[in-house]
């Protein structure tokens, strides 16, 4: 009998034990012939049934059917899929899946439920191409019996701090760890990240500065012409954007830190500058209250989103570009048509001002984080709240869509972060362990994984599986301000 069914006779043995009826089926093992799960399935409900029907009640039935639950999913799962090793060969997991279920959670499930290894990145391949985090079995087009290759990667994190360090280090106890390296800058660190290819890492600091440094030896590579209040990769990783002064933001060429371009139009302080996700267009969000579009190559400006009625603090693209999500010091949030510049939703309901918000994966909804001591979910489309997710303090520090959108982490006043169920606003894990309130906080790209930054001058890892801390990162002598994780 497969090792997959295994557990249904021994359910079948558990019910004739309990209840002892006369028409329950024999303790010996069901022939497991094409189409007898779910035969056996129906039997098993059937037999519940009637315990119910006679009053039976006890703690035993209630698992018995939770377990009958996940047999009927498993019932469901017609394919059975190898995943092997792309240089070896060897199989490393067995996994069960349904068509129409998301191949890369999956698979990536099956290996890590069969490895333990969280400190890898994951990447899955069928016929030479790289599958993507969104399609489902059906739409890649494997079937039962096929074979899919794992790829494994190291995991780095990128962590900046107060101290005006910034430190890189792999995570991976499978390969050999790099000793972090670290780069001292000319003041507290606001921001760093590292570019798309992982090669660099650009850092705001306090005064202005703007550089760029080689993340694996720390050396510099050079400043940003002229003053940086805040920066950020384009899609490509050839340009750069940032806020600057006198109500500007600037682009710079992120090869050599020239200034390309200068987006003057804002009649006050520029909050925030992004890329739209093919790097075409930019957003700016300003304390003049207003944001604006422009294009990217040209500088031009496109159009002004003018709306809010106080400081716009935050300004970003929906994944497919078409909308604009902002946040504003007013207490609401909007979407805005990209194209057009027209306001299609106010998000309204926070009782105080707004420090951010961003889409999810999907772009169907919203996340709203308050100065109210809350974090909201939106739909889109309609502009309702979905969930109201309360922050611990009443502060919120840092929050996040999972890069499936299933969950939400937040920061908040205190030495914990809490991951919540996007759908229903449950909250599935507490993470303990700083000492000190959590300032910073963001999911691994696949989604197994987050890192947090404490103002107790460090970085810890968590698994988004169980919410275990798996290693803490030291060495930072202030509060720590960034803390992410890259596959490149």
């Amino acid at each position: 009998m497969s090792s997959s069914w295994a557990p249904l006779a021994h359910t079948m043995g558990l019910l004739s034990g309990l209840f002892s009826l006369e028409d329950t089926p024999a303790t010996t093992e069901p022939d497991f012939r094409e189409g007898e799960p779910i035969k056996c399935v129906e039997e098993l409900r059937r037999i519940i049934e009637r315990a119910e029907s006679e009053g039976v009640e006890s703690e035993a039935l209630d698992d018995i059917k939770s377990r009958l639950e996940e047999l009927e999913q498993e019932a469901q799962k017609e394919l059975t899929i190898t995943i092997c090793h792309a240089v070896s060969g060897e199989a490393v997991a067995v996994v069960r899946a349904r068509p129409t279920d998301k191949v890369v959670a999956v698979l990536r499930e099956g290996v890590l439920r069969e490895t333990g290894d969280a400190l890898v990145a994951l990447r899955f391949v069928v016929d030479l191409q790289v599958l993507n985090e969104n399609e489902t079995f059906e739409e890649v087009g494997i079937k039962d019996g096929d074979r899919v290759l794992v790829v494994r990667s190291p995991l780095r994190c990128l962590t900046a701090a107060f101290d005006g360090t910034c430190r890189v280090c792999s995570l991976s106890d499978g390969f050999s760890r790099d000793e972090a390296i670290v780069a001292v800058e000319s003041g507290p660190v606001l921001s760093a990240s590292l570019s798309p290819c992982g090669g660099h890492v650009l850092a705001v600091c306090s005064g202005g500065d703007g550089c760029v440094r080689d993340s694996y030896t720390g050396d510099l590579e050079f400043h940003l012409s002229g003053w940086a209040a805040s920066a950020e990769w384009s899609p490509d990783g050839r340009r750069i954007v940032g806020a600057s002064d006198t109500g500007a933001a600037r682009i710079w060429c992120a090869s050599t830190g020239r200034c390309l371009q200068v987006l003057s139009g804002h009649s006050d302080d520029v909050k925030s500058a992004s890329f739209s996700p093919d790097g075409s267009m930019i957003v700016t969000a300003s304390a003049d209250g207003t944001a604006a579009l422009w294009e990217a190559e040209s500088g031009r400006l496109v159009v002004r989103l003018s709306g809010h009625s106080d400081i716009v603090r935050s300004a970003a693209f929906s994944p497919d570009g078409a909308w604009v999500l902002t946040s504003s010091m007013d207490a609401t949030a909007r979407v805005w048509s990209s194209s057009s510049g027209v306001c299609a939703r106010v998000l309204t309901g926070h009782s105080k001002a707004l420090s951010g918000a961003q889409f999810s994966p999907d772009g169907l909804r919203a996340l709203t984080a308050s100065f109210d001591g809350t974090v909201r979910v939106w739909d889109t489309q309609k502009g309702e709240c979905l969930q109201m997710l309360p922050a611990e303090n009443n502060v919120v520090n840092a929050a996040s869509f999972s890069p499936d959108g299933s969950s939400v982490l937040v920061a908040s006043a205190s030495e914990s972060l809490r991951l919540f169920c996007a759908d229903t606003g449950e909250c599935r894990f507490t993470l303990s362990g700083h000492e000190d309130w959590v300032r910073v906080a963001a999911f691994s790209p696949d989604g197994m994984l987050v890192a947090s930054g404490s103002y107790d001058g460090t970085a810890r890892i968590w698994s988004a599986l169980d919410g275990q801390c798996i290693q803490m990162l030291e060495g930072h002598e202030g509060a720590v301000v960034t803390a992410a994780i890259s596959a490149c």
